[in-house]
């Protein structure tokens, strides 16, 4: 498995480092860009509400993202340091009832969407094929040690 992180200051000109993180773990797994609008739709929908909705558009505030990979899955993590929000509430309206458009896109893209950490946190899975074998994981542990942080 691996994981990987990016912290970035609530500015939305910000999601621009986003795009980058997304393209290298695209590049860095093989990922097919077929898959970019599954991996990249959510993602900046998550790390946008984070900065507008969590943060304020505090530049004194951070918003996290992590991604952890294994076989077909990536699992994608955005926090925020706002104040939460109630989202069980927001849950049990039916998706067409839901104000919020940017969760409600998350939510049809992707599997097993939960909020953590009284709303500042979502983490949601995407399936996508990742090729990578033993020897190229060792690679790039080696050549992105600061990058990538890995188990096996």
């Amino acid at each position: 498995m691996f994981y990987t992180e990016l912290k970035i200051e609530s500015d939305l000109n910000k999601l621009t480092e986003v795009e980058h993180f997304i393209d290298n773990l695209m590049t860095d797994f093989n990922i097919d860009y077929d898959y970019i609008g599954i991996i990249s739709t959510p993602l900046i929908e998550a790390v946008s509400n984070a900065i507008i909705h969590g943060n304020q558009l505090n530049k004194s505030k951070k918003v996290i993202i992590t991604c952890q990979l294994s076989n077909k899955n990536m699992v994608f993590s955005v926090s925020d340091e706002g104040n939460g929000f109630n989202f069980s509430e927001y849950l049990n309206k039916e998706i067409e009832n839901r104000s919020n458009n940017g969760l409600s896109i998350i939510e049809l893209l992707t599997n097993k969407m939960e909020f953590l950490n009284n709303g500042n946190t979502i983490t949601y899975e995407v399936e996508v094929p990742i090729q990578l074998n033993n020897e190229r994981e060792i690679i790039l542990s080696k050549e992105r040690k600061d990058v990538y942080k890995t188990t096996f």
